[in-house]
């Protein structure tokens, strides 16, 4: 589990800016309430609080996902969408707040004066610190809710894949087996082709000197119309 969420378990203490220094009247300027009805309530100002204890933050986590349709590379802002996570009424989440304290008129204050300006404004616009706290660990929650979605995935991927892979190897083993034996039976008929035709050459040249012999005694001189093979050279006239 994250930092934050270790932090928020165990309560938060929230840094006192009141009386501080140097904060940028227009830093106000960046918190104008926002309003989704013409008729909204008058935002009035907010409380500061110095702690916020644990069971604030122990409120209805967010939407349970067994397994994501987020792809893993996707932004974050489709898991917190199928989290079901919505942007506090006030308009004052923790996006919102990142993008006060990274603003033109605060970027190059130091970090104490980003968080009382910052603080000064949510507290003129009616937003208490808490909801923007709560907004990031319900964002945490859904981070590691994903994660683990994600790892389930990737480990059944994984079994999944390792059970296909020892399938195929078993093909394939069958299949190189099957292989082999045919090459190996190949190899033993061109052998025994080989014999046999050696044998036949054998026999024919033994039935050539029967035959031309034979028919010498009825042939004067070297005109025997028998041929004779020789074992290298094949047949040849005598």
């Amino acid at each position: 589990m994250s930092r934050l969420k270790d932090l928020v378990d165990k309560g938060v203490r929230l840094i006192v800016t009141e009386g501080q220094p140097g904060i940028p009247e227009e830093a106000l300027e960046d918190a104008e309430p926002r309003r989704t009805e013409p008729t909204a309530p008058r935002v009035t100002k907010a409380t500061r609080e110095r702690e916020i204890p644990p069971e604030v933050f122990a409120g209805p986590p967010p939407k349970r996902v067994v397994q994501s349709s987020v792809p893993a590379a996707a932004d974050f802002a489709a898991v917190y969408g199928e989290a079901g996570i919505e942007l506090p009424a006030h308009g004052y989440g923790v996006d919102k707040v990142g993008e006060m304290l990274e603003s033109k008129r605060l970027a190059s204050l130091n970090r104490e004066v980003r968080a009382a300006a910052v603080m000064a404004a949510l507290e003129a616009a009616g937003v208490a610190v808490r909801d923007v706290i709560q907004d990031a660990v319900l964002r945490d929650k859904a981070l590691d809710a994903f994660e683990a979605a994600k790892e389930r995935e990737a480990k059944d991927a994984r079994q999944k894949n390792e059970a296909r892979i020892q399938s195929l190897q078993k093909d394939l083993d069958a299949l190189l087996q099957k292989i082999n034996t045919e090459i190996e039976g190949l190899k033993r008929a061109s052998d025994e082709g080989e014999k046999a035709f050696a044998a036949l050459r054998e026999r024919k040249l033994k039935e050539e000197e029967r035959l031309h012999a034979i028919v010498s005694h009825f042939i004067e001189g070297a005109d025997n119309p028998v041929t004779r093979s020789t074992p290298k050279t094949g047949p040849t006239q005598a």
